[in-house]
């Protein structure tokens, strides 16, 4: 969250050269994708056999600015290998208010008014069959 909070100071910015430089940034948080940074193999039932970490020298730009954190923890199998990656969606919601796209307009603002209009069934006259006039008996 680090980078985001960061963008969201940069964004401020009056210099038009930095603001596009965060601009740049949150694009490629938001459009990195996890096989930027691994793959993995699967077997017939579908099942992860083998996953394979891109070497950091290979990571494209894009994959560089969005990993958040790698851990590796040494276990009796190996090496455990843990890629966090930014928050994509503050991204997203960063990059659209810097766009322009979350802006309102006046009338957003204001409540909507629906108009409902309900109708009864008609009512009919006629006769009682009963051997009444509708009066209660006394």
């Amino acid at each position: 969250m680090a980078v985001i909070r960061k963008a969201r100071r940069e964004v401020q910015s009056a210099n038009p050269e930095r603001r596009e430089a965060v601009r740049q940034e949150l694009e490629a948080v938001a459009a990195a994708q996890i096989t930027d940074a691994l793959s993995w193999e699967t077997d017939a039932a579908g099942n992860v056999t083998k996953v394979t970490v891109v070497a950091s020298d290979r990571l494209s730009e894009r994959a560089r600015r969005a990993i958040k954190k790698v851990k590796v923890t040494p276990t009796e199998h190996g090496n455990q290998v843990e890629i966090e990656m930014h928050d994509k969606l503050s991204a997203l919601r960063l990059l659209a208010r810097v766009e322009g796209l979350m802006d309102g307009n006046e009338d957003d603002k204001r409540p909507s008014l629906v108009g409902i209009n309900l109708r009864g069934p008609a009512s009919i006259e006629g006769e009682q069959k009963d051997g009444t006039d509708g009066e209660a008996a006394s």
